[in-house]
């Protein structure tokens, strides 16, 4: 008897221990657990928002496709297939291999084909059971650099949508190409699709309408959503809205004219021979360690960039026909063609000295070689060189001479001073490398779109900036100004250094964020923090609006071509060359 009581005793507290156990099982399919139809069970972890302490399920490293390792390096992605289990994504996920990265882990660590194993994406959801808009995220960073973890949700969740960051692959393995099926090119385009169609199947079960999709990204990752809105291979249903920061497909840097003989060239400073056949020199891009291939590309691009300009790097841009015929011509061919999405509502941008990234390089070359203080070479040669790295070499000076009478005085030229020059040179790369390319594709949706597009500046200067992305800049004769890529600092807490906001850059976050998810949510971006009404294009050039405290309604953009030398209220801007 006293057995049998001990038995009962023990199913007894089995069966509770069971009740317990089904009990948080059920909690937690609410929280952190979640079950995607045809794949399987994730399990997430929690954070909160920024400002308000909102809880937010978050799910950091979703795979999307199989790992593209071994054969399947360069390769279209192939859907991810089922899994058993829960899987844990509960914290960040590996990024796609680049330098600054993959090249800092041990010796033994940087041989793991595992590195490669990045097609993930992360999702952000206050609310499984509700069906609300869906912001899609597509990271910058020159498609060589970049991940999901830097672009954390702490800031947009504080408005009721769901965040969903993608990662693609990055450099050589997303967009090498020796037009052939063995290394295609494209293929980190074909990565956003399927994390596209990805979200469309299963977007839902954390909360998501998959009819209600804006894809949004900055400086690269605002060119590849220029180049989905002209590719054939984009169903119709991937998204419905796009917001474009600072980047446009038909810039010089986004399209490798090329790939054959630039995937030649990296295949050169890879050590492979670039003389054999195309399938040797396939077969040995398949084999180098991925920080070798890094390697390799970097070199190819910096030979590149001195000697020819952006518009000749290879193995970071994509190609245009190919196998994958994800572009069947140039982007802009396709655009004054009109092949451009006809049902897009467009919403897109620049900040005001856009290309003030740009000159720490050029500054930095132009200075190892002892040409910036040479007086005779910044009088004569100085622009046209400059023109040439950024990808534009006019060989009849008629660019030249319509840049020097836009942007510098007889006296500037004159005095063949680097420092003098600045401001006008600022212009010229903002306008070629972002503002141009950006300002097509608004055009295009205004042109040929039945939807409306929004056009916008982001003049706001704050305290904190990423001009030199942490390296040091107390060398250049000149600041950021209101530096690529610091809008985001506003969408988003991140890096630590700058998530200390003051009174005045949070109120101006806020107004972002109003901005942000109004357009995504009602296809109308508005804010009642002192925005007035954003009227949509109507015309080639405007009317737009200027981001800023406070905020103007402009008429013609191509002003912001011009905008650091012609300012139309000196009060309003600060000077962006520093005193000698």
């Amino acid at each position: 008897m006293a057995l049998q009581a001990v038995r009962e005793s023990g199913a007894l507290l089995l069966l509770l221990l069971l009740v317990v156990l089904a009990s948080y099982s059920v909690s937690t399919v609410h929280g952190e657990t979640v079950q995607i139809t045809g794949l399987g069970t994730v399990n997430g972890s929690e954070t909160t928002t920024a400002r308000t302490q909102q809880r937010v399920l978050q799910f950091l490293n979703i795979p999307y496709a199989e790992a593209p390792i071994g054969p399947r390096r360069f390769r279209a992605p192939v859907a991810i297939g089922p899994w058993v289990g829960v899987k844990d994504v509960s914290i960040e996920g590996r990024p796609c291999p680049q330098l600054g990265i993959t090249d800092l882990l041990p010796p033994l660590e940087q041989t793991r084909s595992e590195n490669e194993d990045c097609l993930s994406l992360s999702v952000f959801t206050k609310n499984v059971t509700e069906r609300r808009p869906v912001m899609v995220y597509i990271h910058g960073g020159s498609f060589t650099g970049g991940r999901a973890a830097d672009y954390p949700p702490n800031y947009l969740l504080e408005r009721d949508i769901v965040l969903v960051v993608l990662q693609y692959r990055l450099g050589a393995l997303g967009f090498l190409s020796t037009m052939t099926d063995v290394i295609p090119g494209n293929v980190a385009m074909l990565d956003m699709l399927m994390a596209l169609q990805w979200v469309q199947d299963h977007v839902s079960v954390f909360g998501g309408d998959p009819s209600r999709v804006t894809v949004f990204g900055q400086s690269a990752g605002s060119a590849a959503i220029s180049a989905l809105l002209y590719s054939p291979l984009v169903p119709p249903t991937a998204f419905r809205q796009a917001i474009l920061q600072s980047g446009g497909s038909t810039s010089a840097w986004a399209v490798d004219p090329n790939p054959v003989d630039n995937a030649r060239e990296v295949a050169r400073f890879a050590g492979c021979n670039p003389a054999q056949p195309i399938e040797d020199v396939e077969r040995c891009l398949l084999e180098l360690p991925v920080v070798m291939l890094l390697r390799a590309v970097q070199a190819h691009t910096l030979d590149r960039m001195q000697d020819q300009g952006h518009n000749n790097v290879g193995g970071s841009g994509m190609v245009v026909g190919g196998p994958t015929n994800f572009l069947p011509a140039s982007p802009f061919n396709l655009l004054r063609t009109g092949q451009v999405r006809k049902d897009v509502r467009l919403m897109a941008g620049v900040t005001k000295h856009d290309g003030s990234f740009m000159m720490t390089g050029i500054y930095d070359s132009l200075n190892a070689v002892g040409l910036i203080e040479n007086r005779a070479f910044n009088q004569f040669d100085l622009i046209d060189t400059v023109n040439r790295i950024l990808g534009i070499d006019e060989n009849s000076g008629t660019l030249a001479g319509f840049e020097v009478d836009s942007l510098f005085s007889q006296e500037e030229l004159a005095s063949g001073n680097f420092t003098r020059l600045m401001n006008g040179l600022i212009d010229i790369a903002g306008a070629i490398v972002i503002k141009a390319a950006l300002l097509r594709d608004v055009q295009a949706i205004a042109q040929h779109s039945s939807e409306p597009a929004y056009l916008y500046t982001f003049d706001y200067r704050g305290q904190h900036t990423r001009f030199g992305y942490g390296l040091p800049t107390a060398h250049y004769p000149f600041s950021g100004g209101v530096h690529h890529s610091d809008d985001n600092i506003y969408l988003f807490p991140y890096p630590a250094d700058v998530t200390n906001l003051n009174a005045a850059d949070t109120a101006m976050s806020e107004t972002m964020l109003d901005l942000w998810t109004s357009f995504a949510i009602n296809g109308v971006p508005s804010s009642s923090r002192g925005i007035p009404t954003w009227p949509r294009v109507t015309g080639p050039a405007g009317p737009y609006l200027h981001i800023n405290n406070p905020a103007t309604v402009g008429t013609n953009f191509y002003d912001e071509y011009v905008i650091s030398v012609h300012t139309p209220s000196a009060a309003n801007v600060l000077s962006i060359v520093r005193t000698p």
